[in-house]
């Protein structure tokens, strides 16, 4: 449970579905293990289409910083769907629809919330080390991320863009979950980039 060990995990499902070159979506903690993949793995991905991921902690905010503090068993002894549906809420500013919040309130029922938060307390290791890779990733990168991200702002999305080699930064008018929140415009970004869009950065 980490971006790191989690992009490894990508290379391994990409390897066992005998895919060759692929184009990558990953939002929200996805964008993390894509790029970590890239960096390992520069000859298996055509394209990435990242973003809506913490690129430093220090630009992280709201819930999501303070999940990052929390020392490992803090939400152990809770129902994870109930720490779940304040985070969801605020995350979504309202965006999000109501049966969207509620399918991953029941995706965190009893520990899964304290073994997810794993992932992003790794955030405090694994983040310098990928901040320290992002110019060395040749991959095309589609940047795509919520305009109004009280989670994770724009500036991650930006810093994405100003060290990735080959990119293009596109911010939606949506807050988190941007590909629930801004479901057209996002799959026009994507179709788009995926057609011929990468070739141009």
């Amino acid at each position: 449970m980490s971006p790191q060990k989690m992009g490894a995990f990508l290379i391994k499902v990409i390897a066992h579905l005998n895919l060759e070159r692929v184009h990558a979506v990953g939002p929200d903690v996805g964008a993390l293990a894509c790029l970590f993949a890239a960096a390992d793995h520069p000859g298996v991905f055509v394209s990435l289409a990242v973003g809506g991921g913490a690129v430093r902690v220090d630009l992280a905010a709201g819930d999501l910083k303070n999940v990052i503090a929390t020392p490992k068993g803090t939400f152990a002894a809770m129902n994870g769907a109930d720490v779940m549906a304040d985070y969801l809420t605020q995350a979504g500013r309202k965006l999000t629809p109501a049966a969207v919040i509620e399918d991953f309130r029941l995706a965190s029922t009893g520990k899964r919330f304290e073994d997810a938060s794993e992932y992003v307390r790794a955030y405090k290791d694994d983040l310098p080390i990928l901040g320290a890779r992002l110019r060395e990733i040749q991959t095309p990168v589609l940047v795509i991320a919520g305009r109004n991200d009280p989670i994770v702002p724009p500036a991650n999305a930006e810093l994405l863009a100003e060290r990735l080699p080959h990119n293009r930064l596109a911010l939606l008018d949506a807050a988190h979950r941007i590909w629930e929140e801004a479901t057209e415009p996002y799959a026009r970004e994507i179709l788009s980039w995926v057609g011929g869009g990468y070739r141009l950065v």
